[in-house]
């Protein structure tokens, strides 16, 4: 599953642009673009102490606008994930249930990643395991991990930190992956998935309308 979504191609270079520039395209303040990709409600790209912004997340966000409400705790997110109790209009609320990091690796150990069972699928890998129509090639790789899990992360698979990375590790505290790892389920191929609304709120990070129809589904399916 990760070796087939893998293949997509991350942004370029060119597919970014700067806070300033982001700015001009909402109507707001470099420093409101900031505070926006900080918080979680706009992705963006590190590069030393810049940051950029996806080209393609500006067309999403004048779309989609989502609500701003207090962030939950880890374990309270994960509560709130678990019952299917989460507002698409407000994914920020849920941006503790994570903390995302980027890495190239290899085909071969990305596959390995995937079958692990300290590891948890999202993204559209995980949607179109869940009955989604979607393309196989519309996001990158996305995988959950506890953060003991993370710490050795490098002992397990060959990894190079990279923003641009072509695998997505969102990284769960400990205290409450047993609430991930008790909702997931398994697909027919051993792997396994994460919570249904934790998928979808990964799905309304992208910049795809489709992706969020999708996300809708899968809220609204048993």
């Amino acid at each position: 599953y990760l070796l087939e979504v893998s293949n997509r191609l991350m942004p370029m270079a060119s597919d970014l642009v700067s806070l300033n520039d982001a700015a001009q395209v909402l109507g707001v303040s470099a420093e409101r673009v900031r505070q926006l990709v900080v918080a979680g409600d706009l992705p963006g790209v590190r590069f030393g102490n810049a940051w950029a912004v996806p080209r393609m997340s500006l067309v999403a966000r004048g779309s989609h606008q989502p609500r701003r409400g207090r962030p939950l705790g880890a374990r309270r997110a994960w509560e709130r994930i678990v019952a299917g109790d989460v507002d698409l209009d407000d994914v920020g609320r849920f941006r503790n249930r994570a903390v995302v990091h980027r890495y190239e690796v290899s085909g071969a150990d990305a596959e390995f990643l995937s079958s692990h069972d300290a590891v948890a699928i999202s993204g559209v890998a995980a949607a179109i395991e869940m009955g989604e129509p979607l393309a196989v090639d519309a996001l990158g790789s996305e995988v959950y991990v506890a953060a003991s899990f993370h710490e050795h992360l490098g002992s397990v698979v060959a990894l190079v930190a990279d923003p641009l990375g072509n695998v997505m590790v969102r990284v769960v505290h400990d205290d409450a992956w047993d609430l991930v790892t008790g909702a997931s389920q398994v697909a027919d191929g051993g792997v396994r998935l994460a919570p249904r609304a934790a998928v979808a709120l990964d799905l309304m990070a992208s910049a795809d309308p489709r992706d969020w129809i999708a996300a809708q589904h899968l809220l609204d399916s048993p």
